[in-house]
């Protein structure tokens, strides 16, 4: 286009000197503006790229919103279609009659979750008391051992006790019974003095007794004598 302007703009320029006379070659190249044409020349030039410029833009923005829409269209017949099984299944299946049958069954697993978590809490408060219970017979049979043990010991305390008791008074007897023994021999032996002196002179002796000497029962003096020196003690005075 611009190409063709210009050489329409070069031949008007040739021919001009054909129509001209000599006379008035002055007037006619003074006349022309010969650089007019070269600046429309480079205006039109300038326009032109900016217009092929912004077309190669255009071009390419086209072809993104060419491929934009692809995909657009693409997406839209995609969900076209699901929407289309959507639909039939909505309107030739049990799809909700199953839906409905899943969310009560989801119920009911909700009802039995909350059952199990009760049931396990009573879960936790049984093995609670089953521990507290045994921690109970666990104390009771070890304060039944200990008791068990004091009442050993106290046995063996009072048998111990029981045994110096009974060897004190064991003591004690015999120290009795030699003291018994060592006053039934005196007495014996006073009895046979005072026997031999009846025999003698046929009086009895006074005895004198320490005033400090323990006094015995009368019962608890026992006599050793022999019967047939008495026997022969009556028969001498017969």
């Amino acid at each position: 286009m611009f190409s063709t302007i210009r050489d329409k703009l070069l031949n008007v320029t040739k021919t001009v000197p054909l129509f001209s006379s000599n006379s008035d070659k002055s007037q006619v190249q003074c006349a022309v503006n010969l650089n007019a044409g070269s600046d429309i020349l480079t205006r039109y030039q300038n326009e032109w790229e900016v217009i092929h410029s912004t077309n190669e833009e255009n071009a390419k923005k086209a072809e993104e919103a060419a491929d934009l829409i692809a995909k657009v269209t693409t997406k839209i017949q995609r969900d076209k279609e699901s929407l289309g099984v959507m639909t039939h299944l909505l309107s030739n299946s049990n799809l909700m009659l199953n839906i409905s049958n899943c969310t009560k069954q989801i119920e009911q697993l909700y009802r039995g979750f909350s059952e199990v978590e009760e049931g396990l809490l009573q879960l936790e408060d049984l093995i609670d008391t089953v521990e507290f219970e045994s921690m109970k017979k666990q104390h009771r049979y070890h304060l039944q051992q200990y008791k068990a043990r004091k009442e050993e010991s106290l046995k063996t305390f009072e048998t111990s006790l029981q045994q110096k008791h009974d060897r004190t008074v064991a003591d004690l007897e015999d120290k009795k019974k030699k003291e018994l023994e060592e006053r039934q021999k005196v007495f014996h032996e006073a009895f046979k003095n005072d026997l031999e002196i009846f025999k003698n002179f046929g009086t009895i002796p006074k005895l004198d007794l320490p005033k400090k000497q323990p006094s015995a029962l009368l019962e608890e003096i026992q006599v050793d004598y022999d019967e047939k020196e008495l026997d022969q003690f009556f028969e001498d005075n017969e």
